[in-house]
């Protein structure tokens, strides 16, 4: 009897693993319901009967991967091995530029903000003129030295491989006072844009650090004051604090750009960030729910689960 069964497990296995027929199509040919063939299915699994191998598990960091996506509440993350901390933003842009040519299709609409992350992806991206998507600055512009590193060189690029056209953002990030930006975000040129932010649906993200040593922010005094606040990351210099709560600080109503962190909306919103002086930037942008998929390093990833 012991024989009969197996026979039956094994031939219901062998017609679904490796003849690839529907169990629909094996309650009909074994002449049962398709819950039995269903529960037969799970048996012969719990009973080694089927033993299933995935290749390359280790390598392609999914445990990892599905940890971060069950604490977070994440749509999808990707991880990269660490190999050296000089090459993580390297690895991040290959990673999320390949991400990035698989997700979108014709009709998207994607938003971007800045940094070495961001810039890198850019220059991974393939070139596709079919797809035709549209890119929108987020943030306003840097008055910085790097030039690859500035929104509106990353929003040129990425809408040159992706075949749309760039919205700019033709005004500085910060200004000196609210009447000032009032003023700027009237002009004709930038509501086409800001229109545009809202028709993103998918918003590519940088996740930045903020302490005593951040040297790509404005001046000391803006350091100085967001840290008197408590702030450890921004996204598109909208800040939180550790606990992922936005903060109110001085230059908030000065800042030019999409704030992410209160108008999220249905956008998906991919962060990619690695590294291990943004552990508590990312945590924080997570603990927020700011952010649907995070692309990230296996290090990084290991500190997060904890």
């Amino acid at each position: 009897m012991q024989n009969s069964n197996n026979r039956e497990l094994i031939k219901i296995a062998y017609y679904y693993y490796e003849k690839g027929l529907t169990q629909a199509q094996i309650a009909k040919k074994m002449v049962m319901s398709r819950q039995k063939v269903n529960r037969l299915l799970k048996k012969a699994r719990n009973e080694n009967i089927v033993q299933i191998k995935i290749i390359d598990i280790d390598k392609y960091n999914l445990e990892l991967e599905t940890k971060l996506e069950e604490k977070f509440n994440l749509t999808q993350s990707v991880v990269v091995s660490s190999i050296d901390e000089d090459m993580i933003t390297t690895s991040l842009g290959i990673a999320g530029a390949e991400y990035l040519e698989e997700l979108l299709v014709k009709g998207d609409v994607v938003g971007v903000t800045w940094g070495k992350t961001l810039s890198e992806v850019a220059n991974r991206l393939s070139y596709n003129s079919k797809l035709q998507i549209p890119v929108v600055q987020l943030i306003g512009g840097l008055d910085i030295g790097f030039t690859a590193l500035k929104p509106d060189e990353i929003t040129r690029t990425i809408a040159e491989k992706l075949g749309g056209n760039p919205y700019l953002l033709y005004a500085p990030a910060i200004v000196d006072n609210k009447e000032t930006k009032t003023a700027m975000i009237s002009d004709d040129s930038l509501k086409t844009t800001f229109k545009n932010m809202e028709k993103c649906n998918v918003i590519v993200v940088g996740i930045g650090e903020l302490n005593k040593n951040s040297t790509l922010y404005f001046n000391k005094q803006y350091t100085e004051h967001l840290l008197s606040r408590k702030c450890v990351g921004d996204i598109g210099f909208r800040w939180y604090n550790k606990d992922g709560e936005a903060v109110d600080h001085d230059y908030k109503d000065r800042t030019i750009g999409y704030d992410i962190l209160e108008n999220k909306s249905n956008a998906l919103v991919v962060g990619i960030a690695g590294g291990k002086s943004k552990y508590q930037s990312i945590l924080g942008a997570l603990k927020g729910n700011y952010i649907d998929v995070l692309i990230t390093d296996s290090d990084m990833a290991k500190e997060l689960i904890k």
